[in-house]
């Protein structure tokens, strides 16, 4: 049997427990956990004694630096966020189409996706598109998507990769989709970032957003923003704070507004800082195992897991093609509830996640192959 990439010990979790389920929750690694933790300890009991305003500005510079090598791209183009979501809504209410506008999207999305622009709609009378792929999600093509784009579209904002399914769309694509009919391309890339490698200067990228918490291995409070240098030049921030000025913030000027060049004047406030840290750290730990070897290792276990289901009468809703799938497998079992599959899987220490009627897969670097045969001996099991 093929084991992880990385050493068990840095993913330590209880015995008996398989853990298939890193597009929740992505477990964060031994090393990770030990520099947050320092750092945590230090400002507990230290203050300011070590947190001066250069170490303070080193966790942002943390995320930034890694986060740039992750996306092949300039640490100035990086901003440092609390959520995708935030992130998102950023970019909705600077860009904030009106009537007469729209906005290209997919019905079965992450919430986050689509809640802002359907927020706007409320408002300014902008049409928001959504790809019907809810009946049929294995029917979601580029081609549906570049049905809905027309002159008047002003951002086409999808995932890279589908959380409910693990449908990969082409970024490079999307963005060509995208810039033929001068609209921005929003790529939300959180269930994509730490497994599928992007490369965000070679694929044409406007805007991309991730949080720390699933595939980058992190925690909750996290995330970052790549922002195209000449969309950062244009970008007026809706959100203001003493973060805003960049490099200048310890100037602490109350009494006018001078923007950050690049990515990070889309921050405005302190974000926390043990999950700064952690986005730093656990990125640098991916890269430091290499993504490409990620991608493959985790794929592989995807191509187990499918096979597998599929011998158990299963019905995928995740591409067969390589091109079109990340590291997600979603199935569903006909005439059987996810849910109840799921807390059944659970019971036996399998743990996974219910989602679009269907059980879904997830494994990362620290899974291996005798997990997969765990999860299928539960499967059988519950299936009786």
């Amino acid at each position: 049997m093929s084991g992880s990439l990385v050493p068990k010990d840095d993913f330590p979790i209880p015995s008996g427990t398989t853990y298939l389920n890193s597009a929740s929750i992505s477990l964060t690694s031994v090393p990770v956990r030990e520099e947050m933790r320092e750092f945590e300890d230090e400002v507990v009991h230290l203050g300011t004694i070590n947190l001066d305003d250069e170490a303070e500005n080193r966790v942002y510079e943390g995320v930034r630096e890694s986060a740039a090598e992750l996306l092949g791209c300039e640490a100035a183009d990086i901003a440092v966020m609390t959520s995708a979501t935030e992130a998102l809504c950023q970019v909705a209410w600077w860009l904030r189409p009106g009537e007469g506008d729209n906005v290209v999207s997919i019905d079965l999305e992450f919430p986050s996706v689509t809640y802002p622009w359907l927020r706007l709609a409320e408002d300014d009378g902008l049409d928001v598109r959504l790809v019907p792929a809810l009946a049929d999600p294995l029917g979601l093509t580029l081609d549906r998507v570049a049905e809905r784009v027309d002159e008047r579209t002003a951002a086409i904002c999808i995932s890279h990769v589908q959380y409910a399914t693990g449908h990969l769309l082409d970024p490079a694509a999307l963005a060509d989709l995208a810039h033929a009919h001068g609209a921005l391309l929003i790529l939300d890339t959180t269930q994509s970032s730490g497994a599928v490698p992007l490369d965000v200067r070679a694929t044409d990228q406007d805007v991309v957003i991730a949080s720390a918490y699933k595939w980058l291995t992190g925690v909750p409070g996290a995330a970052f923003a790549y922002l195209r240098p000449e969309f950062a030049e244009r970008f007026r921030p809706p959100f203001v704070g003493w973060r805003t000025t960049g490099e200048g913030a310890m100037a602490f000027d109350a009494t006018g507004i001078s923007l950050a060049e690049g990515g990070r004047r889309m921050e405005y406030a302190t974000v926390a800082y043990e999950a700064g840290i952690s986005l730093g750290a656990a990125t640098r730990y991916l890269l430091g195992v290499g993504i490409d070897k990620i991608h493959e290792h985790d794929r592989r276990l995807c191509d187990l897991l499918a096979e597998g289901l599929r011998g158990r009468g299963a019905v995928s809703l995740t591409p067969e093609a390589p091109e079109e799938r990340g590291t997600i497998v979603a199935a569903r079992f006909p005439g059987r509830d996810p849910f109840e599959l799921a807390g059944a899987l659970a019971d036996r220490g399998v743990h996974v996640a219910p989602r679009l009627g269907a059980l879904r897969f997830s494994p990362h670097l620290y899974n291996d192959e005798d997990d997969v045969g765990r999860a299928l001996e539960a499967l059988d099991a519950v299936l009786t």
